[in-house]
């Protein structure tokens, strides 16, 4: 099966004339502008040529502006720019805008031929920006749709033209379709929609694809998932063939061809249906008016050190977002809470009767209970101490997957098969499983999610604990202030594990595992007290009776 750079290789000699333009070319044009091309118009010209990409090529100067890595992308530019078809398209209006208030990635091009214009939208790059306003579509217009907009309704004149993109790049080739004007859209004769995301149905009419429809192509990977957000109503859909599995046959460069045309099958790899319903449940579930306040909030987090591209999350920019994302709302975490119930629900796990939570409160406000487990727990610290960070992120992780896959096991027992959830769930299994392994041997990475982990469940331990030191029926007691007490203490630990450099995290897990132990000490002295106090008092009762 031949993969994109095949394709060029294939009709690479052949014009359009001889070998008209097919879905193919559009997948090829829409790669072509994930480059960024202001080396090439940095001459202040206002048209050049695919093949005036050579020197920029051969410099190593080829920026490729997308997340993920290069998958043969830049086989796909060097090939084209030195073919005859591709290296003689004429390239003009280049335009790339990145703005981080208000959020705005916007990128494109238009590539003549003799026989066509075409207009090509770039996805998603490496900008918080952009992938900010991506976020966005979900309950609001964007800049980026707008501007897409503007520049078809500018540039579309005589001839016959097409419009096209990939990713965000097909959404907002969707979106400047739908809203171009009348005289403008008769002029288009084609539109490729090519794994882009649609229209959320709260923010736009969704029945506005009807009036593309007739001349529109939608493209998706087998395994898709970004396509199937707020899913396009398109009657030609193509589902192609990739030469990689999972998530990453989103790029375009894995897509493959067979005899100048797509390699297509019938049907979605069902794992990614089963992730498709997680997201668009998860989407769901988060009411529209909540949707600004998390995703302004994660990626207000995420910029507000002066990083500008995922690129310039360093280690320190990242400790420092799990520092803020301390403080976010309730709004926010709410909406994050929901995507775990998602990812692991389970209906036909057996409901637990309230009375049996009942039973393990009761248990768990036992003073020697409480006492014991914090004993138990300082000595766990200190035995840890070495690689608190590490023990604990592995065994999370392994007893996660460990979860999924007593979740998995129950569902093939019961349907006796292999379903489109059950690999799903086999692609989060192994997904989960090989994430612990890099962890393993990655130690800054564990460092990373190790102090994060700590510092949130200290911080979450110590509202809580106020919380229940607030709750409490029994005012001005010592384990009324013991509450705040343990709350402020936990609470400074939960700073501290976000702030301290990792040289210091052993003695500093030696002092938590001292004061946790002193805790349950504490504990055991209150229950020895009560106990005491009680059984003189019952003693003085059974004296009193006898006389």
């Amino acid at each position: 099966m031949q993969t994109l750079a095949d394709y060029i290789r294939w009709v690479g000699e052949l014009d359009f004339h001889a070998y008209p333009f097919r879905d193919a070319d559009a997948l090829v044009l829409s790669n072509i502008v994930y480059y960024d091309l202001s080396p090439v118009f940095s001459d202040g010209k206002p048209e050049h040529t695919v093949s005036d990409c050579i020197p920029m090529i051969e410099a190593g100067e080829a920026k490729l502006m997308i997340t993920g890595g290069d998958l043969g992308n830049g086989e796909v530019l060097e090939k084209a720019a030195r073919s005859k078809r591709f290296g003689t398209l004429r390239i003009s209006d280049y335009e790339n805008t990145v703005r981080a208030d208000p959020p705005l990635q916007f990128s494109a091009a238009v590539f003549h031929a003799p026989a066509f214009s075409f207009i090509a939208y770039r996805g998603t790059d490496a900008s918080i920006a952009g992938w900010r306003e991506n976020c966005m579509i979900s309950f609001t217009e964007t800049e980026a749709q707008k501007l897409s907009l503007a520049y078809a309704e500018r540039l579309i004149g005589d001839g016959v033209w097409y419009i096209g993109g990939h990713s965000k790049g097909a959404n907002l080739a969707q979106y400047a379709a739908c809203r171009l004007s009348a005289d403008k859209w008769e002029k288009v004769a084609h539109v490729w929609l090519l794994d882009g995301p649609g229209f959320c149905p709260e923010v736009l009419d969704p029945r506005l694809d009807e009036r593309i429809d007739p001349k529109t192509t939608r493209i998706i990977p087998e395994y898709d998932v970004v396509g199937m957000l707020f899913e396009p109503k398109i009657t030609d859909t193509k589902i192609v063939r990739s030469s990689r599995y999972g998530i990453v046959q989103h790029s375009l460069a894995t897509w493959q061809v067979d005899c100048g045309e797509l390699a297509t099958t019938d049907h979605n790899d069902p794992g990614s249906m089963w992730l498709n319903r997680l997201m668009n449940d998860w989407l769901e579930s988060i009411p529209q008016k909540d949707r600004p306040v998390f995703i302004n909030e994660l990626f207000d987090a995420l910029a507000a050190d002066g990083a500008e591209s995922l690129e310039d999350l360093d280690l320190d920019r990242l400790q420092s977002v799990l520092i803020r994302l301390t403080g976010i709302s309730k709004t926010t975490r709410r909406s994050l809470r929901k995507l775990p119930k998602q990812l692991f629900r389970d209906d036909d796990l057996p409901k637990i009767p309230k009375s049996k939570f009942e039973k393990l409160h009761r248990l768990f406000s036992d003073l020697r209970i409480q006492g014991a487990g914090l004993l138990l727990t300082g000595v766990i610290l200190v035995l840890m101490s070495g690689m608190l960070f590490e023990l604990t992120t592995i065994i999370i992780i392994t007893a996660v997957a460990a979860f999924q896959m007593v979740l998995t096991i129950r569902k093939l027992v019961k349907q006796r098969g292999m379903s489109g959830e059950m690999r799903g769930r086999f692609f989060v299994l192994i997904a989960m499983l090989a994430l612990a392994l890099i962890l393993f041997f990655k130690e800054q990475a564990m460092f990373l999610i190790g102090s994060g982990l700590y510092g949130i469940v200290c911080l979450a331990l110590s509202f809580y604990a106020i919380w229940t030191g607030s709750k409490q029926k029994e005012k001005r007691t010592f384990l009324h202030a013991l509450a705040f007490v343990e709350g402020a203490v936990i609470g400074l630990f939960g700073l501290g594990f976000l702030l301290i450099p990792q040289s210091i995290v052993q003695p500093f897990t030696i002092l938590l595992a001292a004061c946790v132990a002193l805790d349950g000490l504490i504990r055991l002295g209150c229950w020895l007290v009560r106990y005491i106090i009680r059984r003189r008092h019952e003693k003085a009762v059974s004296d009193l009776g006898r006389k």
